[in-house]
C-alpha cells in the first residue's frame, strides 16, 4: 500500500480513489504542515473497511461518473468508525455537492476549494473533530470492556467516589437487590446506600449486624464478613482506587466456602478422634496380645507337663493318678477352648459380623449341663442349679446363651477359691428369662463395678488370678445382641451376683 508518511502514534487519514500520482494526497499533505498525521491510500474497499475504524479522517475521491459517491453511507452507518467523512469531487458544482452531502458525506469539496487559503483551517478543524470522536469512541470501548469485565466476575462490585458518593454499581449487585436496584443511583451518599441495603434485608438499626456493618460501610475501609437473615454469609472488601479517586467494594458470597471450612474442621476432628481411637486400640491390642500369650502359655504348660509325666511313667501310675492328671489336662483344655471362644466371639463383635440366630431349645438342660461341666473341672466347688421356674423350651440364641453363662460360671469358680459355693437360679419374669449366678468369692470394689465390662479391664481383686479381661466385655455385648441386659451386685470379700435378663422370643421382649 503506498504511504506518504508512516510513523507510530500519528492520526491516520485515509484517502480512497486518488490518482496514481496521489494528486489529492499531495495537496492535503501540503496543507497539514506541523500536524502529527499519517496518510495512507487503501487500494480496495476491503482495505478501506479494515483501516477505517483507526482513522480520524476518511477522504473519498468521487469519479466523473459518480464513482464512490455511495461510500459515505457505508461508513456513517457503522458505529465503530469515528472519522469525519470528506468527499472530493474535482469538477463538481454546487448542485452536485449538495447531492453528495445528501448521500452522507460530512463535507464535500472540489479542486478549486482545496487551494483556497481557508481550506487549511477547515481541514484542521475536521482533523480535530475526528480526533475527539476517536478519543470518545476509545473511552466508550474502554468503559464497555470495563463493564463486561465486571459482569463476567462472580463477585458484586459497587464503587464510591472520593466524596463517598455512589459512582458505579455492577450488574451482579443490581440483580441481587432486585426492585431496590433502581434506587442505587449515581451520586447517592454511602450512608443512604447502606440504609437502603438494610431496608432490603428487612433489618432495623437495633439489629446486631447493623452496628457491625455500619463501621465498615461508613468508613469504607478493611474487610468484613457478616451473616444475612437468609443464612448466607457475605464478605465485603474495601479497596482504595489509585490517585484517591474513590473506593471499590467487592462483595463475595462465602457461604459455601465457610460451609466447606466447617465440614473440613469436622472431618479433621473426626480423623483426629479416629486416630486417637486407633492408637488406643493399638495399645489395647498390644496389651491384649501380651495377656493372651501369657494365658495361653499357662494351660499349654500344664497340658504339656502332665502329658510328659503320663508318657514317661505310664507303666508306674495307678488309675487314680492317671484320672487326676487327665482331669487336670481336661481342665486346661477347657480353659483354652473357653479363651479361644471368647477371643473369636469378641473379634466377631468388633467387626460387626456376629448376629443372633434364635432357636427353640431346653434352657434348663443347657444350664444343668454347663454347671456339671464346671463342677467336673472344679471338684472342690459346690455348684447348684435351680431351673424350676423355666418352661420346657425357650427361643433365643443357644450359642450366645452358652458363651454368656460359661463365662460367668467360670469367673464364679475362678474368684471363689476360699469359699467355693456357687448357686445358679433360672426363672421366668413375665416374658423374660432371668438367670442369676451367685458366688461367695473375693467380690468387686464398688467403684470398679461400672468398669468390669470394659474390654481388658480387670478388677483390683483379680490380681494374681489368671484372666484376659475380655470375658465380661463379651458377656455384655452378647446379652445386648440377645436383646437383654445384665445386672451386677457385689460386695468386697462377700461375693458377686450377676443377673442376666433376656427375652424369650416366643413371648415378647425384655423389660
Amino acid at each position: 500500500m503506498p504511504t506518504i508518511v508512516h510513523e507510530q502514534n500519528q492520526s491516520l487519514i485515509l484517502i480512497y480513489g486518488d490518482t496514481p500520482d496521489h494528486q489529492i494526497g499531495r495537496i492535503l499533505w501540503s496543507q497539514l504542515s506541523g500536524q502529527d498525521v499519517k496518510i495512507e491510500f487503501p487500494q480496495t474497499i476491503q482495505e478501506l473497511d479494515e483501516h477505517a475504524p483507526q482513522a480520524v479522517l476518511i477522504v473519498v475521491i468521487i469519479g466523473p461518473g459518480g464513482e464512490n459517491a455511495d461510500l459515505a453511507r457505508r461508513f456513517t452507518t457503522r458505529p465503530d468508525i469515528p472519522a469525519e467523512i470528506m468527499g472530493i469531487d474535482p469538477q463538481s458544482d454546487i448542485p452536485a455537492r449538495l447531492r453528495h452531502l445528501a448521500s452522507g458525506f460530512d463535507t464535500i469539496f472540489n479542486l478549486e476549494m482545496l487551494t483556497c487559503a481557508d481550506f487549511r483551517n477547515i481541514l484542521i478543524v475536521k482533523l480535530e473533530k475526528g480526533r475527539v470522536r476517536q478519543k470518545n469512541a476509545f473511552q466508550r470501548d474502554e468503559y464497555r470492556r470495563f463493564r463486561a469485565s465486571l459482569a463476567a466476575s462472580p463477585d458484586a462490585f459497587i464503587v464510591f467516589d472520593n466524596e463517598k458518593r455512589l459512582f458505579f454499581v455492577s450488574e451482579h449487585y443490581k440483580r441481587f437487590y432486585g426492585p431496590y436496584a433502581n434506587r442505587l443511583v449515581r451520586g447517592l451518599p454511602v450512608a443512604d446506600a447502606f440504609n437502603l441495603a438494610f431496608e432490603f434485608h428487612g433489618l432495623t438499626p437495633d439489629h446486631p449486624i447493623y452496628a457491625l456493618s455500619a463501621a465498615f460501610w461508613l468508613n469504607l475501609e478493611g474487610q468484613i464478613e457478616f451473616p444475612l437473615p437468609d443464612g448466607r454469609i457475605w464478605r465485603c472488601t474495601a479497596t482504595p482506587l489509585p490517585d484517591d479517586q474513590g473506593t471499590i467494594i467487592t462483595t463475595t458470597d462465602v457461604t459455601d466456602y465457610r460451609a466447606q471450612q466447617k465440614e473440613l474442621r469436622e472431618k479433621t476432628e473426626e480423623l483426629s478422634h479416629a486416630l486417637e481411637k486407633e492408637q488406643e486400640a493399638s495399645a489395647l491390642q498390644k496389651q491384649f496380645i501380651g495377656m493372651v500369650s501369657h494365658e495361653f502359655r499357662t494351660p499349654l504348660t500344664i497340658i504339656d507337663g502332665h502329658a510328659q509325666i503320663l508318657q514317661r511313667r505310664a507303666d508306674q501310675l495307678d488309675a487314680d493318678t492317671i484320672r487326676s492328671r487327665t482331669k487336670t489336662i481336661r481342665s486346661a483344655v477347657s480353659r483354652l477352648v473357653n479363651m479361644m471362644e471368647s477371643v473369636l466371639s469378641s473379634s466377631l463383635l468388633t467387626t460387626g459380623t456376629l448376629e443372633p440366630h434364635p432357636e427353640d431349645f431346653d434352657l434348663s438342660d443347657l444350664l444343668h449341663e454347663l454347671c456339671d461341666e464346671q463342677a467336673a473341672l472344679a471338684s472342690a466347688h459346690k455348684i447348684s442349679c435351680d431351673t424350676e421356674g423355666l418352661p420346657a423350651t425357650v427361643r433365643q440364641d443357644r450359642k450366645m446363651m452358652t458363651l454368656v453363662c460359661t463365662n460367668i460360671l467360670a469367673n464364679a469358680v475362678k474368684f471363689s477359691k476360699n469359699d467355693p459355693v456357687i448357686a445358679m437360679t433360672a426363672r421366668m419374669a413375665g416374658s423374660d428369662i432371668e438367670i442369676s449366678i451367685q458366688d461367695n468369692g473375693v467380690g468387686i470394689p464398688e467403684v470398679e463395678i461400672e468398669k468390669i465390662f470394659d474390654r481388658y479391664f480387670r478388677a483390683t481383686t483379680a490380681s494374681g488370678i489368671p484372666g484376659t479381661g475380655i470375658g465380661l466385655s463379651l458377656v455384655r455385648d452378647l446379652v445386648k445382641l440377645m436383646g437383654g441386659r445384665i445386672h451386677v451386685e457385689s460386695a468386697l470379700g462377700q461375693g458377686t451376683m450377676m443377673k442376666i435378663i433376656a427375652p424369650d422370643l416366643n413371648g415378647g421382649s425384655a423389660v
